[in-house]
C-alpha cells in the first residue's frame, strides 16, 4: 500500500521573509535545507507576485508528498501527516489556492540577543535593514482572499522573527488582520517590552491569541546568561500583567526552553516554575530543548534532560497548571 504524506503548512503556509516567500518558519530537524524552503524573492511593494507560480510551486509539493516524497526540509518535522488511499479524508482542499496560515518573518528587529535564536546570524547580518512597508502586501492578501478566512474561519497571524512588539505599525498589523475578520493570532515574545495592544487583545472575548513568553530561567543571573541583557525583573512584572489581561487558560504561555550546560538543572526549573506558578500567576506552561544543541546531537537525549522535562510536566500536573511540550521535547514522546 503506498504511503502518502502531508503537511496543512506545506498545503496552506506561507512565510512572509525579509527577502522571499516561504513554505513555513520550521525545518527545524534540517538547518542546512531551510534555503531549500523557498517559493519566490520577495522584498518589499515594489515586487508584482506571481499568485498562480506561488500556489504552482505548493502544489508540486503536496504533488510530490502525496507520491511518498517528502523535501528534504520536511524531514524529521513532527507536522508531517501519514495517510494511504484507504482513508476516508484525502485531503483535497490541499491542492486549492488560498492561504490559511501566514507567518510573518518580514521584521528581525529584536531588543535581546538570545544564545539559542534560530534567526541569530540573520540578525547579526541583518539587523540594520529596515523592514519594508507590508500594509500593500495585507491589502492584497484580504482584498484578493488569497488569505482566505471563507475557507478556514480558524485561519491564523503569527509572528515569526525577532521582537514582535517593538516592530513598525505592530498595532496596525493587529488591527488591520482583526478589522478583516481574523480572530486568531499567534504572537512569541521575549517580554522585555509591554505591548499594550497585547494586552488588549488578551483581554478581548471575540479574540484568541496566544502569546508565548520565553522566560527560560528562574533567576536573574541565569536570565542573562541565555538572553545577554539584564532583564529578568522587567520580563516577570510584564508577564504578571498579560496573566491579570489573559481571559482564556491558553491566552498567555510562558516557556522554558532546556539549555544544556546553562538552565539544565532541577534547581533552576524549581525557581522557574515557582515563579511562574506562585508569583506571576501563570496559566499554562510549555517547554522545550534547544535547537542547535538537538540537531547537532540529531536529537538523542540524554536520560537527565527527558527527566527535567518529565519532571515539569509532572509539575505542572500537580499544579493543576495547562502544559505542553513544543517542537523537540515533543517529537521525543515522553
Amino acid at each position: 500500500m503506498t504511503k502518502m504524506f502531508r503537511c496543512k503548512f506545506l498545503a496552506h503556509g506561507l512565510y512572509i521573509h525579509y527577502d522571499c516567500f516561504r513554505h513555513c518558519h520550521l525545518s527545524i530537524h534540517s538547518p542546512n535545507e531551510r534555503n531549500n524552503n523557498y517559493i519566490i524573492p520577495y522584498t518589499g511593494p515594489q515586487d508584482k507576485i506571481d499568485w498562480e507560480k506561488v500556489f504552482e510551486i505548493k502544489n508540486s509539493r503536496v504533488k510530490s508528498m502525496r507520491e511518498g516524497d517528502i523535501p528534504p526540509f520536511c524531514k524529521g518535522c513532527h507536522w508531517i501527516e501519514e495517510f494511504d488511499e484507504t482513508s476516508d479524508e484525502q485531503y483535497l482542499s490541499d491542492f486549492e489556492n488560498y492561504i490559511d496560515m501566514i507567518w510573518l518573518g518580514h521584521s528581525n528587529q529584536c531588543n535581546a540577543n538570545c544564545i539559542y535564536c534560530f534567526a541569530y546570524q540573520e540578525i547579526l547580518e541583518h539587523r540594520t535593514i529596515k523592514g519594508y512597508d507590508i500594509f500593500p502586501l495585507f491589502k492584497e492578501l484580504l482584498d484578493k482572499k488569497i488569505y482566505n478566512l471563507e475557507k478556514n474561519p480558524n485561519a491564523h497571524v503569527s509572528f515569526a522573527m525577532g521582537e514582535p512588539t517593538i516592530m513598525q505599525n505592530f498595532d496596525d498589523i493587529i488591527k488591520t488582520f482583526a478589522d478583516g475578520g481574523n480572530k486568531f493570532f499567534a504572537l512569541y515574545s521575549n517580554g522585555i517590552h509591554f505591548s499594550k495592544m497585547t494586552e488588549k487583545v488578551l483581554a478581548m472575548p471575540d479574540v484568541e491569541i496566544n502569546v508565548v513568553i520565553s522566560l527560560d530561567a528562574g533567576s536573574r543571573e541565569v536570565f542573562k546568561k541565555v538572553k545577554k541583557v539584564d532583564k529578568f525583573d522587567t520580563v516577570c512584572e510584564n508577564i504578571k500583567k498579560y496573566a491579570a489581561a489573559a481571559n482564556k487558560p491558553k491566552g498567555l504561555g510562558v516557556k522554558y526552553i532546556i539549555i544544556p550546560d546553562i538552565n539544565d538543572t532541577k534547581e533552576e526549573i524549581d525557581r522557574w516554575l515557582d515563579i511562574c506558578i506562585n508569583k506571576l500567576n501563570v496559566k499554562y506552561l510549555i517547554a522545550d530543548i534547544e535547537e542547535h544543541w538537538f540537531v547537532q546531537k540529531h536529537g538523542e537525549v540524554p536520560e537527565y534532560i527527558k527527566d527535567l522535562l518529565r519532571y515539569i510536566r509532572q509539575r505542572c500536573l500537580d499544579a493543576n497548571i495547562d502544559f505542553e511540550f513544543y517542537d523537540r521535547a515533543l517529537v521525543l514522546h515522553l
